[in-house]
């Protein structure tokens, strides 16, 4: 019999392409449910993100707001203190410690202290002209603490308005190209100093002499006449020619007891006796019974949160000069008053206005990330 064909089953090509359909569409979902779960942690991350950014920009300026609030209180203070006397000293309710104000989760600290204590570096040169008895007063204020006297007038010449140097002569750009942290073609600002820190820029004077100076002087951008009521023993005997700060001692031990309540107060003690007339007369509109200047510390802090308390700082420069004065134009660099009519009318300025009623207001503010030395 002839052999029958084999016939070769075949292949369920219909049954294969199904399954190879179900796969791709199982294939495509569990991609789209990978995006979708990228897509919505992508979107949680920024969500969290934003809601992080929000939250630290309303805690900083919640920090911003505290900080304002700590300025007015400082300002208060200081305006309070002004219509009880007529002086400023240690014994004012402004110099005593001042409690921490708590609002909520967050704290002010408020420090305060008189720029009057210190010498004002801006004195050096105002209403156009150089003031030799400032001048001559932080020379020896450097004698006194072992520094270099000549870094007295290379701070004149940072400030005044020429380009020679006080006195010796000489192009200042050129005789002050050597110090290393300005170049020879960098001209000398010939303005008021904003800031202490400012002095890094003046030849002699580097990190070590700087902190040596800082709390001695202040940049007050008027003139701002010494208050003996509160300037250190240093400071007073940079006053007089040969004095140290151990003789001044017996000063401060007596202003303790009460305070000056003028200048020539001070010219009849014992230690100071030996004043000539032509030297007090020089000296008498540098200083001061009361001050014009005062530095106020913030502190504002976000105790919140344990562990995560932020802060932020800030430094104040409040002034309270007579009401109907303008402490402006002390400084006032380009006026054309020569050094000796400058003084005399410093002077008598200081002689009347710590009678008159006085205006306390804010002057200057600046923030930092960090607490500054104070």
């Amino acid at each position: 019999m002839p052999n029958k064909p084999r016939i070769r089953p075949t292949m369920p090509t219909i049954s294969m392409k199904a399954d190879s359909q179900r796969g791709v569409a199982l294939l495509t979902i569990l991609l789209l449910v990978v995006s979708i779960t990228v897509v919505a942690g992508a979107m949680l991350a920024s969500q969290k993100i934003a809601i992080r950014r929000s939250g630290l920009l309303f805690d900083q300026n919640q920090l911003l707001q505290d900080i304002n609030a700590g300025q007015q209180l400082a300002v208060t203070l200081i305006r309070a203190d002004a219509k009880l006397n007529d002086t400023d000293s240690e014994q004012d309710i402004w110099a005593q410690p001042i409690p921490p104000y708590t609002l909520g989760g967050h704290s002010i600290d408020i420090e305060l202290r008189d720029e009057g204590s210190r010498f004002n570096i801006n004195n050096l040169y105002h209403n156009g002209a150089v003031d030799t008895a400032a001048l001559a007063v932080f020379q020896r204020l450097l004698t006194q603490l072992n520094l270099e006297p000549d870094i007295a007038v290379a701070a004149l010449d940072y400030q005044d308005a020429d380009s020679e140097v006080y006195q010796d002569g000489g192009d200042e750009n050129v005789v002050y190209a050597q110090q290393s942290n300005r170049g020879a073609d960098t001209a000398l600002p010939n303005q008021a100093l904003l800031s202490i820190d400012q002095l890094a820029e003046v030849k002699g004077v580097d990190a070590q002499v700087l902190a040596t100076l800082r709390p001695y002087i202040t940049a007050v951008p008027y003139y701002l006449p010494i208050n003996i009521n509160t300037a250190s023993p240093v400071l007073f005997a940079a006053l007089v020619e040969g004095a140290s700060s151990q003789q001044m001692q017996s000063i401060i031990e007596l202003r303790a007891k009460q305070a000056f309540s003028s200048v020539d107060d001070v010219w009849q003690l014992p230690v100071l006796s030996s004043v000539k007339a032509e030297q007090r007369k020089a000296l008498t509109p540098l200083l001061a019974v009361d001050s014009q200047a005062f530095m106020a510390l913030i502190t504002a802090s976000d105790n919140a949160t344990v562990g995560q308390a932020r802060q932020r700082f800030a430094t104040i420069i409040i002034s309270k000069t007579a009401a109907d004065g303008d402490a402006a134009n002390s400084s006032d660099n380009n006026g054309n008053k020569n050094s000796s009519d400058a003084n005399n009318a410093n002077g008598n300025a200081n002689n009347t206005d710590n009678k008159k009623p006085k205006e306390v207001r804010v002057l200057t503010q600046r923030l930092w990330a960090f607490r500054p030395i104070f």
